[in-house]
């Protein structure tokens, strides 16, 4: 009897040593950062990946997941719901889902903050071959604007208003952007916008088929400017898409990394440099984040994460 109560006894305090440790577990185990990323034949999705492979090879003590959304809008909004930890955005979304003014963010998006500027995406404007379109100004008809919740839709509506298009004449079509490039050559669509960074598969795809970019430029870009100054002029290089020999003036905006403000300030400080640990490495398979400027990382327009700012600071004092 005394061995069966001396056994009772140690299974006791095995279980209850087990329940001690398995409340212990979440405080002791490692973190997993969710990275939303955006569609297949865009530059978000494999941008994404390659920097969750990059973290995890200088942060071995934390594991990385990437989540495939429709772009910048779905990324703002699973950052401001706590779904997300890291995420992409264009400047001009981010900006107006920050401050209220995005039809997708009625109410502010507060919570989101900036880790750092990345690099540069142009806005690209195809119409079929046959079209007579000149500028965004003469845009009429079935507008490809991309998926909903991408950032395309939010520039292209910012472009389609600031050239004066009148919203009845369009029909904005919320296309993943391959079926997009398939609609304009079989004459499903007048014209279709995508911002991505160069060179894009979408674009590629369309442009061989025989769709033909339009130039962005004159005073409309100006007058946008002066309320968007994240949006600024550039260039799609010559032969940047083989049919495309000479370049196009087009506007670019940049691309964000963002976070939530209650990620701790530790795990972002060492997130952001973390980043400029691994950037030689991911530019030298991803061409466009050649293009970064880390003297302009962090001049995000939305308000830096405290942990993020705390990085600059003392990458400042160790110069």
């Amino acid at each position: 009897m005394l061995q069966i109560v001396r056994g009772a006894f140690l299974v006791s305090i095995c279980l209850l040593a087990a329940g001690c440790q398995s409340q212990a577990l979440p405080r002791k185990g490692r973190p997993v950062i969710r990275i939303t990323t955006g569609l297949p034949g865009m530059t978000f999705k494999p941008l994404g990946e390659a920097l969750a492979h990059g973290f995890a090879s200088v942060m071995a003590d934390a594991d990385f997941q990437v989540i495939e959304t429709a772009g910048s809008v779905a990324n703002l909004q699973r950052l401001e719901s706590g779904e997300a930890d890291l995420g992409f955005a264009l400047a001009d979304v981010a900006y107006t889902a920050f401050s209220g003014r995005g039809v997708d963010f009625p109410n502010a998006a507060r919570k989101i903050r900036g880790i750092a500027v990345l690099h540069p995406s142009a806005v690209h404007v195809l119409v079929p071959a046959g079209s007579r379109v000149q500028s965004i100004g003469d845009l009429r008809g079935r507008i490809g604007v991309g998926p909903a919740g991408s950032g395309t839709a939010v520039t292209s509506a910012l472009l389609l208003n600031a050239f004066g298009v009148p919203a009845r004449d369009i029909t904005n079509r919320a296309l993943p952007f391959i079926s997009a490039s398939d609609a304009l050559a079989a004459g499903e669509l007048d014209a279709a916008f995508v911002v991505a960074a160069d060179p894009v598969d979408a674009v590629q795809r369309a442009t061989t088929a025989g769709a033909r970019l339009i130039e962005i430029s004159g005073e409309n870009v100006q007058r946008l400017r002066s309320e968007y100054p994240f949006l600024r002029p550039g260039t799609i290089p010559a032969g940047t898409y083989q049919k495309v020999p000479h370049a196009i003036q087009t506007m670019l905006v940049d691309v964000l990394l963002l976070t939530r403000d209650d990620l701790d300030d530790e795990l972002v400080r060492r997130l952001t440099s973390a980043l400029f640990d691994v950037l030689p490495q991911l530019a030298a398979s991803n061409d466009f984040l050649r293009l970064m400027d880390a003297r302009r990382a962090p001049a995000t327009p939305i308000p830096l994460h405290s942990g993020a700012a705390l990085y600059y600071r003392e990458r400042e004092l160790s110069r």
